[in-house]
């Protein structure tokens, strides 16, 4: 009931609701160029739109509602020379200003048209506000979304996940065109956004207005490119084949110049222009990507020979190639596209994308790994993964300075993981007759079990598992998560000073997930079986629902089989979270003094049951069946939350500009750390066995307190640099526990995730930037800073709370120290030369190079002692120093790129270059081994209490094998870091040298 009250008061409201911005503006002034004068009644327009304004009794300007990108502006008067500026970048949700002198028509000058050059200092920014534009991107030394955000101060990217200012993965918030694409069950960006396809990215480390939320460290906002006033189209292709080698030779383990070959090919094609009318413009984006190794890594191969088992008798040949490594591909394909339509006073924009791709993934069943499937390659699990996001703004302009806008959209990510062979026949996977029904024979080896569920016997080499040909090792797991936004938007601009916004937003999301382990699925077959054959009456005969029941099906939003289903169940419906929002900001702007004041409301209702007494879930669950019991459930109750937000700016000289920013923020955590299958949560209580990857029914948001403050210095006319300082305080983390049950219960205490953890980050941002001076620019930022906290993930305290050190009481940390994704340095420098256009010998025209360091401090982590799944299970190891007082190695990377224009006829353009990542081949070290804070040496063989002993049982040939597998290609470190709480992806290493060729074809 309430849910709905929401969605009827927010359709009430509706016409005076605002959107997160995605338009900016434009103001100025006009003045005579002899006397400087205003010029009253001036026409300014903004070609190729039907947007313009005409100046007021002070020869002052605005015009409103221009979507992010480059525009050509015109300022004309009678009795005056017409002035053209071109390329006058206008960001979202900011102001740029335009100034123009319009020469008398009695002065000799030729037509004015001035190509503009972008401004040093945004005024109008109130916050450390980093914007990247089209332009930028195309001449940066670097691919992928996540590695140009890398660039931006405040933000940490480690294990190919970002961090913002000390928040974690799920603190920062993502938007594309102003819609929310927040992954809401694991954080990050739900939603793939090809390079090629920006227009600008804006990152706002913080201090964002009111009409943002949903997001405690940073806010990473995406605009889309808009279709051009004149039909345009390119074409481009990169390619790391570099000698032009078949296809067969992928896996030679040969290297070219110095590098691997990966396999690294990517295919762009765009178009834009008019569409039958100058007020209809598109833009289509078509992406193809294949990489034969998506995360490359300098493993050395492996050349041992074959090697057989003394004991088990079995042999394998241990030869592996160096470079790119097998299954290990991803194969993308992705579009995107913008519709505008300029019918002023009405303003229609369509925004789409969809991406779908194919990778495999090692890291599931009885043994895991690379090189523990190389016997098994056929059946590596295969995962496949689509996500699309569509919107459609209307926009209404009422006058000059007011409009309001009407915004829908929907969004979407599924995933699928299964065997190759079987696919959706999970129920086959432990039966040796379906895997014979798609061609694999389950072999038997002398001494070995015979039956219809018996798998085959994995290999053993002197304690080594290796996956038998034909195994099935897969899970098998769907998800489906939809996002309907609504929102609509009234701006307007109450005089000179006050720019108002009242609004809000809502969403409604549906989440849906069904899994299976691979174990409990090579279990679940024979289970079915043994219940069928039982006749009719047997007492132990039950149906095949309580079977999937008593294994613990993770499902809801999916019936026991698999299948969608609708409607509330409260039992296995879906979760249907809902998240809407209200504020009220006023952005005042009087003469150089800019500030920002919002006032922000968050509803939140998570749509989850909690237990009605924790100390006793078996008035929940049914101990004997795992059978939920309804009445022992309550409704999750909703939360509300009022933050204020203040900005402003102004200048203390001509080229000094100052800004502050004070904010409270709140937002939800990571949903997957609430949501599980009721029966799953019931097989988990009922094994009573330690539960790794917990969850807690009814977890508050997280609640941020930030303070900012700093300046930007513009340095004569063609150089600025900014300083930020910062400090936040961060509430009500989530962490990692412990609950107690009630002395009569037959169930165990168990582990459960809940609020607890606190954080505090301060820190230091510089940035500075220099314009093209004598054919140079510059670009660098560094970052100092400090995160601690008392937990860096949810599963952080896992160890104390799984192995209290007297067996009985739980240690809960009340001090902070370093965070493991805190960088206390980090920094880059992009040195840009080129030639223009006719610029130097002819040969030299338009050639250009771009170099960009990159570097950055280690990471901390902990020196620890244990057994041999030290580096798996925090209960087997403890601390030898403070915790989290080491720190990884420095951390260095020089890419280059050159490139070189050449035009072909008219309006036919190339552009030819080579892009080379990590120029020096630098070996950095990115994770390490926790018992030596080594990558090179994990300490386990040369501890005579481990695996000392079997050196001396098997000799050097044991030693050289391990060395290859736990060393080189550091599986078991691997295995334990892909564990089920994890939701980062860490590597021991950076990237290898990648050297790649491309041509972008310009019309």
């Amino acid at each position: 009931m309430k849910k709905h009250f929401i969605v009827l008061l927010f359709f009430v409201l509706l016409p005076y609701l605002a959107f997160a911005g995605t338009v900016g503006k434009i103001k100025g002034k006009v003045t005579d160029l002899t006397s400087n004068e205003p010029l009253i009644g001036a026409n300014v327009l903004v070609l190729g739109t039907s947007f313009g304004s005409a100046t007021d009794v002070n020869g002052n300007y605005t015009i409103t509602n221009l979507e992010a990108g480059t525009y050509q502006v015109r300022a004309s008067f009678v009795g005056y020379q017409t002035v053209t500026y071109s390329n006058i970048r206008v960001n979202a949700d900011l102001t740029t200003e335009l100034n123009f002198q319009l020469p008398g028509e009695g002065i000799e000058l030729q037509q004015v048209n001035v190509v503009a050059e972008k401004p040093l200092i945004i005024k109008s920014s109130t916050n450390a506000s980093r914007i990247t534009t089209s332009d930028v991107l195309e001449a940066l030394p670097v691919r992928g979304l996540n590695n140009i955000l890398a660039l931006t101060p405040g933000v940490v990217l480690q294990d190919n996940t970002l961090f913002v200012r000390g928040g974690r993965q799920d603190e920062v918030g993502f938007y594309l065109e102003g819609a929310s694409i927040t992954d809401p069950v694991v954080g990050g960006r739900a939603i793939t956004i090809v390079q090629d396809a920006i227009e600008e990215v804006q990152v706002q480390s913080g201090g964002y207005t009111a009409e943002y939320g949903g997001a405690n460290a940073g806010i990473v906002y995406t605009q889309v490119k808009s279709g051009t006033p004149d039909l345009k189209a390119s074409v481009e292709y990169i390619t790391d084949n570099i000698t032009f080698k078949s296809k067969d030779d992928r896996f030679d383990g040969k290297k070219r110049l110095g590098t691997y070959w990966y396999g690294y090919n990517e295919f762009t094609g765009t178009i834009s222009g008019p569409v039958l009318d100058k007020r209809i413009k598109f833009f289509g984006l078509f992406n193809y990507q294949y990489q034969n190794d998506q995360t490359p890594q300098p493993y050395p191969g492996i050349n041992l020979g074959r090697i057989g088992d003394p004991t088990t008798g079995d042999t394998i040949d241990f030869t592996y190639p160096a470079g790119a490594i097998y299954k290990n591909s991803l194969e993308q394909y992705s579009g995107t596209g913008t519709l505008s339509l300029d019918f002023n006073p009405l303003l229609f924009r369509l925004v789409g994308s969809y991406t779908t791709n194919k990778t495999y993934y090692p890291w599931t069943g009885r043994t895991v790994g690379n090189i523990a499937n190389m016997l098994n390659l056929d059946r590596v699990q295969n995962q496949d993964q689509t996500d699309g996001a569509a919107s459609l703004k209307v926009t209404h302009i009422l006058n000059p300075t007011t409009f309001y806008e009407l915004t829908g959209g929907y969004s979407f990510n599924t995933f699928k993981s299964y065997d190759p062979l079987l696919k959706d026949n999970y129920l086959g996977y432990g039966d040796s007759i379906a895997n014979a029904g798609v061609g694999v024979y389950w072999t038997k080896a002398p001494g070995d079990n015979y039956g219809r569920f018996e798998r085959p016997t994995r290999y053993n080499i002197m304690g080594f598992s290796f996956n038998a040909p034909g195994d099935v090792t897969s899970n098998y797991q769907k998800f489906k998560r939809e996002r309907i936004n609504l929102s609509a938007a009234l701006s307007t601009q109450i005089g000179k000073e006050h720019s108002v916004k009242i609004g809000g937003e809502y969403q409604l999301l549906t989440i849906r997930n069904y899994s299976w382990g691979n174990e409990a699925l090579m279990a679940l077959s024979q289970l079915v079986y043994q219940n069928e054959i039982l006749p009719a009456g047997d007492p132990a005969k039950i149906t095949r629902d309580q079977v999937y029941i008593g294994r613990g099906i993770n499902n809801y939003g999916y019936d026991l089989d698999g299948n969608e289903i609708g409607g509330d169940d409260p039992i296995m419906g879906a979760k249907k979270p809902v998240f809407a929002a209200f504020y009220v900001q006023d952005k005042i702007e009087y003469n150089d003094l800019i500030i920002n004041i919002g006032l922000r409301y968050d509803y939140i209702k998570v749509d989850n049951l909690e237990f009605l007494d924790p100390t006793r879930p078996e008035l929940s669950i049914n101990y004997n069946t795992g059978e939920i019991i309804l009445d022992g459930w309550k409704e999750v109750p909703t939360f509300q939350s009022v933050s204020p937000r203040l900005g402003l700016s102004f200048p203390v000289t001509d080229q000094t500009v100052f800004h502050a920013q004070f904010g409270k923020f709140v937002q939800q955590t990571r949903l997957r750390d609430m949501y599980n299958g009721m029966f799953a949560t019931a097989y988990n209580l009922r094994g009573g066995f330690e539960i790794t990857a917990p969850f807690g029914f009814n977890i508050q948001p997280t609640r941020t307190t930030q303070y900012e403050i700093g300046f930007t210095q513009q340095i004569g006319e063609i150089a600025s640099f900014d300083i930020t300082g910062f400090y936040k305080d961060i509430q009500d983390q989530v962490v990692f526990d412990k609950q107690s049950t009630d002395p009569t219960s037959p169930f165990k205490s168990y582990n459960i995730l809940k609020n607890g953890d606190f954080a505090t980050t301060k820190g230091v941002e510089l940035a500075f930037n220099m314009r093209r001076t004598n054919r140079f620019q510059v670009n660098a930022s560094v970052t100092f800073q400090d995160a601690q906290g008392t937990g860096s993930f949810p599963n952080s305290a896992r160890g104390i709370v799984g192995a209290p050190l007297d067996g009985v009481t739980i240690f809960k940390p009340q001090y902070i120290s370093p965070l493991e994704f805190n960088n206390s340095f980090r920094g880059n420098l992009n040195l840009d030369y080129r030639f223009g256009k006719d610029d130097g010998p002819s040969v030299l025209s338009e050639f250009g190079v771009s170099g960009l360091l990159t570097f950055n401090s280690g990471h901390p982590f902990t020196i620890g002692k244990g057994g041999a799944d030290l580096e798996g299970d925090a209960r087997d190891r403890s601390p030898l120093e403070a915790l989290n007082s080491s720190t990884t190695p420095w951390v260095f990377q020089f890419d280059l790129r050159l490139d070189k224009t050449i035009n072909i006829f008219e309006k036919l353009n190339a552009n030819i270059y080579v892009h080379v990542i990590n120029l020096f081949n630098t070996k950095n070290i990115e994770n390490v081994f926790l018992r030596t804070g080594s990558t090179t040496d994990d300490g386990y063989i040369s501890d005579p209490a481990l695996g000392g002993k079997l050196v001396e049982t098997y000799g050097a040939e044991y030693a050289a094998l391990y060395r290859a597998i736990n060393i080189d290609y550091y599986e078991q470190w691997q295995s334990a870091a892909q564990g089920a709480p994890i939701t980062t992806q860490p590597l021991f290493y950076g990237t290898p040298r990648q050297i790649r060729l491309g041509i972008r074809l310009e019309y």
